[in-house]
């Protein structure tokens, strides 16, 4: 047995002859070649080489961090491009790649000549040197992952003051924020990729990794933490063309697993999202507090790292899309609505020290514009100090002329002038009047590095510019002033606010007058003959007599009524709609119902809205489920209430819903009647009693026993009883659990418990029945199932009430749509 099991570790440790032939050994790197190599790139390039270690990994063993720019030009005006590898060690080809990287950029290439003069390149290829060169496993020595901050204890991170708890447990990633912390970089490029990290112990062997050994290529993020990547998508595909034009694709994570990203209301849809979530990483410090981009690559090949880093360093040499200077995009710090606050600055440094100024306070700053906007109209308004955010906090402009005044003084009169040219009705703010009222002195923000502002007018050629900061006109080109150039298909507005300038009051107004370089048109409508056949749709071709009419003081307690023009009392369609109490609308009844069909045949409807059960728990009402069968009845009585006026019969109405409206509308038609004749309230006094049901899909019983023994994969009916969970299976297994404790529940909500033999016909109709139904069988849909039909039909008929479930395939004759039983059942019904 001994044997064998050393045979099987062999085995895993030493492939066949024939892969190795194919798969020989790699040269795994060495401490030695690693620090040697180093070195000798200082020496050899001392004139762009620069190298100092940031701290001491486990076993006493330096981080190093490797500095490239040309020392020959000055760094004022120079980016700052941090590259570190926070998973070396096991991910080895993220450190040989950045070793690949640091070789090609000392070189001759062009475009790393030029980078030298134009970036300072910070690079740790070995941020972990424990783990590259002796355990091959993710975490230091005191169990720390360096990219996550994952630890023994859970998160060393906290991420509310942006501080370690426990930094002595991570000196790797100590020396990486000390780097981010002194040189404050525009853009963190994280390099990861493959090794040896999912080798078992016994599998390291030589714990070297094989030619060949490679992994799918991603590029700018991470396939676990979507948030770990630019906030710019054209950066990463600048990086991909740059990877593909050398050879080398790259995979676009969600893109091309054609996901959307998950989110709490999406939970639902479970698998079919985008595996990765919003997690803080440790590469997120640079952003969290100096507005650091940052991004994260996967390597296979040394070269396509090397390829793909240029497409990044080209970004920072160049001009970007909508700029008109070079530098990577990193200088937005505060936005709403396509208005920026920005940093600003005559070169890189200040630019930077506005950046790391103006990203701490932004959070202070309240932004926002004239709505609606204008075309030859534009305007921004940021607030930093209370008495600015309690000057804007008004709803309507005359409030807001007369704050200005008493801010301004005689400045506000260029801004009043402004407001009054213009059609705008309001002044729309990020924040809400309720919440800038509230602001303190105490939280008033001092800019001391200047501020810039971006404004863009939606035409590449505008004219008759007129530009102003609190009724002041700024001059053009001006260090106080304001550039203007054409980029991405807009007018771009640079405000500039320098050092010393910064406005006392803390209200920046800019307003903007332009002419716009051409004339469009705005607003459409559908040609003539389709508007004179359709009218629109067929629920704008069939507008409601009365459109939300109250019938209680929640806001969803409205009905929309259409009213047969026929004279007399005409019979009435009472429409619930589906949604499991939860959701969608009265609107719904459209999707299920030809309105103009059913007034054409003489017949006058009502869609209803009730009350969700979100509401009801939010008010304490146990079960939930009684609010929406509650304002179900309600809704019924105060249609009768309005007989005489709308010319309703009270005896002919049919109760009709599709799903959760059909349970409510059998509730109703099972129901006792509910009405209250000796009260004082006229409405309460009207009949609950229905002539007959139709109803489209419904659930016939809410008692999870029933449900099981019918069908036995039931899940629908614990949300209804205050179960909480995200999917109908998660509520209904403690509803089942606990079903004894809602027995009197069932008796007054489940339609079912409250059949009896003077119960009115019911037609049943489930058109998703994809095969026989029978009693006792897992069901495709359980919740809309005919069996369910089937177990009412039972119950009824051993009443000695018709009831008639219809499902495709039935082999029953006759018609089987929920419409022409509405007209046929009614219109032959004696008034």
């Amino acid at each position: 047995m001994k044997e064998r099991a050393l045979l099987f570790s062999l085995a895993l440790v030493f492939p066949s002859l024939q892969a190795q032939e194919t798969y020989p050994p790699m040269h795994r790197l060495t401490w030695q070649e690693y620090e040697g190599t180093l070195v000798h790139w200082r020496k050899t390039f001392p004139q762009f080489a620069s190298l100092e270690s940031r701290g001491r990994s486990g076993q006493n063993m330096p981080v190093y961090l490797l500095t490239i720019t040309d020392k020959s030009v000055p760094d004022t005006d120079k980016q700052i491009c941090l590259v570190t590898t926070l998973h070396s060690g096991p991910e080895r080809t993220g450190t040989t790649g950045a070793m690949a990287f640091a070789e090609w950029l000392l070189g001759d290439d062009p475009l790393a000549v030029e980078t030298r003069q134009k970036q300072i390149v910070l690079i740790m290829p070995v941020v972990n040197p424990l783990a590259m060169f002796h355990t091959d496993r993710f975490r230091n020595e005191k169990g720390i992952d360096p990219y996550t901050g994952l630890g023994p204890l859970g998160k060393i991170w906290d991420i509310k003051s942006l501080s370690l708890n426990r930094p002595q447990d991570a000196p790797e990633l100590v020396a990486v924020l000390s780097v981010i912390d002194d040189f404050r970089p525009e853009v963190h490029a994280d390099l990861h990729g493959t090794g040896l990290q999912e080798y078992l112990p016994e599998q390291l062997g030589s714990r070297q990794m094989y030619h060949g050994q490679i992994m799918t290529e991603i590029t700018g993020g991470a396939y676990s933490n979507y948030a770990l990547r630019p906030w710019d998508w054209r950066v990463i595909e600048a990086m991909v063309a740059a990877g593909r034009e050398a050879g080398f694709p790259s995979d676009r994570f969600e893109a091309d697993a054609q996901r959307t990203f998950w989110g709490p209301e999406l939970a639902p849809l479970g698998k079919k999202l985008w595996h990765g979530s919003p997690l803080f990483y440790s590469a997120h410090y640079g952003y969290a507090k100096y507005h650091t981009m940052v991004i994260t690559q996967e390597v296979a090949w040394e070269q396509s790292l090397v390829a793909r880093m240029k497409g990044l360093l080209r970004i920072g040499n160049g001009v970007w899309l909508e700029e008109n200077r070079a530098g990577y995009p990193v200088d937005r710090m505060k936005h709403f609505v396509g208005h920026y606050v920005t940093s600003t600055g005559n070169h890189a440094a200040e630019r930077r020290a506005s950046r790391t100024e103006l990203w701490s306070k932004q959070a202070a700053f309240s932004a926002g514009f004239l709505y609606p906007q204008t075309v030859g109209r534009e305007s921004f308004v940021v607030a930093t100090t209370a008495a600015a955010k309690k000057a804007v906090a008004v709803n309507d402009l005359p409030a807001l002329k007369q704050n200005l005044r008493r801010l301004l003084g005689g400045a506000a009169e260029d801004i009043a002038r402004f407001l009054d040219a213009g059609p705008e009705i309001k002044l729309a703010m990020e924040s809400p009047p309720q919440i800038l009222q509230e602001a303190k002195v105490e939280d008033d923000v001092l800019i001391e590095r200047g501020i810039g502002f971006r404004l863009r007018l939606p035409y590449a050629n505008v004219g008759d510019l007129d530009v102003r900061l609190n009724g002041r006109a700024l001059v053009k080109d001006a260090p106080d002033g304001y550039q203007t150039w054409t980029a991405e298909g807009w007018t771009q507005i640079q405000v500039h606010v320098p050092p010393g300038s910064s406005e006392a009051t803390g209200l920046y107004f800019i307003t903007c007058d332009y002419q716009p370089g051409e004339t469009r048109p705005t607003g459409w409508m559908p040609p003539t003959a389709v508007r004179e056949q359709c009218a629109t749709d067929q629920a704008d071709a069939t507008p409601a007599t009365f459109t939300d009419v109250p019938y209680g003081s929640h806001f969803r307690q409205t009905m929309d009524v259409w009213l047969s023009e026929s004279d007399p009392p005409r019979p009435v369609v009472f429409y619930l709609h589906g949604g499991g109490w939860a959701a969608q609308d009265k609107t719904d009844i459209h999707q299920h119902l030809d309105v103009r069909g059913l007034l054409d045949a003489g017949l006058s409807v009502a869609s209803i809205n009730y009350r969700f059960l979100i509401d009801a728990g939010a008010a304490n009402v146990t079960p939930p489920l009684q609010w929406p069968l509650q304002d179900a009845a309600r809704a019924l009585q105060f249609l009768r209430s309005k007989a005489s006026g709308w010319n309703l019969d009270k005896r002919r109405v049919a109760a009709c819903g599709v799903s959760a409206g059909g349970c409510a509308s059998l509730w109703l038609a099972m129901h006792a009647d509910m009405a209250e004749p000796a009260g004082d309230d006229p409405v309460a006094k009207e009949s609950t009693r229905v002539l007959f049901s139709a109803t489209m899909a419904p659930q016939t019983s809410l008692d999870p026993g029933q449900l099981m023994e019918w069908i036995p994969n039931s899940e629908y009916g614990g949300h209804a009883f205050g179960y909480p969970g995200a999917t109908r299976p998660e509520a209904f297994a403690p509803f089942l659990a606990h079903r004894d404790d809602h027995l009197a529940d069932f008796q007054r909500y489940s339609p079912l418990s409250q059949a009896s033999a003077d119960d009115p016909p019911a037609f049943l109709f489930y058109p998703r029945q994809d095969k026989p139904p029978v009693k006792g069988e897992p069901q495709t849909d359980p919740t809309h199932s005919a069996v369910l039909g089937l177990m009412l039909q039972e119950r009824l008929e051993s009443l000695g009430v018709s009831c008639v479930v219809r499902y495709p395939g039935d082999g029953l004759p006759g018609e089987s749509s929920l419409q022409q039983t509405l007209i046929q059942s009614l219109t032959s019904a004696k008034p």
